[in-house]
């Protein structure tokens, strides 16, 4: 990788937010056809070290600043290789998400998802561009960093390494919609 457009190179995610995250679900799956959303409630990060190429356990910084509260709801689903993910802001450092919701809507365009192979480079590349994390972390399977691209682009850009988890969570789901199967369901 060479510069910002390089971590542009492999899609993988439209982000979404609402405030309402079983209604944003219930629209993927009853209005644009999706099979059933995978939910995760309060689900929570804290701050860790300010350095993104720390590593370790689970951690969230925003705005340079390790978070003391960071809890989201997040809905998943794929539409065969894209991950069509939904999130609710419910407390602390979440206001990257808050901001931009359109209150009554199911869901507004938030970010767009990008993998790369290796995030201590992405982040090496995003500091060259003169730019810095708005937040990053690392949620077990996943080492992320969002971009504020909003001035130019009108969304967010994340940026994602996947870790064994984190890939065997994103295979399953485009398993299952390409093959139309909803999870905890007898699909036979």
């Amino acid at each position: 990788m060479r510069s910002l457009s390089d971590l542009f190179r492999n899609f993988q995610q439209l982000g979404y937010v609402t405030d309402d995250i079983d209604a944003a679900a219930s629209y993927l799956e009853s209005r644009l056809g999706t099979v059933e959303c995978i939910k995760h409630y309060r689900s929570a990060l804290v701050g860790g070290d300010k350095d993104p190429g720390s590593g370790g356990s689970d951690f969230v910084v925003v705005d340079g600043e390790p978070a003391d509260e960071w809890v989201i709801d997040v809905a998943l689903v794929n539409a065969g290789r894209t991950n069509l993910e939904i999130i609710r802001p419910v407390s602390g450092s979440v206001d990257l998400y808050r901001d931009a919701i359109r209150p009554g809507e199911p869901a507004t365009l938030h970010h767009l998802g990008f993998l790369v192979d290796d995030f201590d480079e992405a982040s090496a590349i995003v500091a060259a561009g003169g730019r810095s994390w708005k937040q990053f972390g690392d949620s077990g399977g996943l080492r992320f960093g969002y971009l504020d691209m909003r001035a130019e682009l009108g969304h967010f850009v994340e940026i994602m390494e996947l870790g064994e988890t984190g890939t065997k969570t994103f295979a399953h789901l485009e398993a299952l919609s390409n093959a139309g199967l909803e999870p905890g369901k007898d699909n036979s």
